[in-house]
């Protein structure tokens, strides 16, 4: 909470309320239902930096695609990877916490980031990992960090609105580090932010959930403008071209 207060000295009270859920929303994603390297004992860093994160900070303006969609986000497709998930919107608890998805299969979007097509960021949680039963498994974006520059990320909502992002950064952000921050902020451009867990887990009695990562992999992608088609040409197209009179 110190460093909350640190924040909340440079900020107006709207802004201040915006970083404050952005804050503990970093905190939470870190920790909230990823216990399950406690029972795996995996180790291995599975970490990935590769891009730019692209455009950060607060929109002065968002603009939106033209007769952009408000129509609720329903699946998340990453061909490259092999998620095909559902989304489901979530945002604070009775006590201000950013809620996280109750299962390792779906993935969340938060009401209080933009809607995809809306001009600014879209940010979305999904889990590393899981336990079912005691037994681990894998979360719907346990193979984030294996994502390159170009992959697609495609966002489908009920109304059959389709968009379609692609990769520009792929990071590792230490636990803590301030930036984690600012990739969650509104940003001028239409993009969609994705994180998760990774890093080493480190276990920890004192801790609620047993341990700890040390990182989380934030991944960054740009709308993918598609290009009107052309319009038709006027006339009588294929016919032979009449040739002048000769002689």
């Amino acid at each position: 909470m110190r460093s909350l207060r640190r924040i909340g000295s440079s900020l107006g009270p709207r802004r201040l309320l915006v970083a404050s859920l952005l804050l503990v929303a970093s905190l939470v994603l870190l920790a909230a239902g990823l216990a399950g390297m406690l029972l795996t004992g995996h180790d291995d860093p599975k970490l990935t930096t590769v891009g730019e994160p692209g455009a950060i900070g607060a929109a002065t303006a968002s603009i939106p695609t033209a007769e952009a969609s408000n129509a609720r986000v329903s699946r998340l497709i990453i061909e490259a990877i092999g998620v095909d998930a559902p989304v489901v919107t979530q945002g604070v608890d009775e006590n201000g916490i950013p809620q996280v998805p109750y299962n390792p299969y779906d993935v969340a979007w938060y009401n209080w980031s933009a809607l995809p097509g809306h001009g600014s960021n879209a940010v979305f949680a999904g889990h590393f990992d899981w336990t079912i039963n005691g037994q681990p498994v894998t979360g719907v974006f346990y193979s984030l960090a294996d994502l390159t520059l170009g992959d697609v990320i495609e966002v489908k909502l009920q109304d059959g609105t389709d968009y379609r992002y692609s990769l520009i950064g792929n990071l590792a952000v230490v636990d803590g580090a301030p930036e984690t921050m600012d990739l969650m902020a509104p940003t001028p451009t239409d993009m969609v932010t994705l994180i998760t867990c990774g890093g080493v887990w480190t276990r920890d009695p004192n801790d609620p959930l047993g341990g700890h990562y040390d990182h989380r992999q934030v991944v960054r992608a740009e709308l993918i403008r598609e290009e009107p088609a052309p319009e038709p040409v006027e006339g009588n197209i294929g016919e032979p071209r009449q040739e002048g009179n000769q002689g």
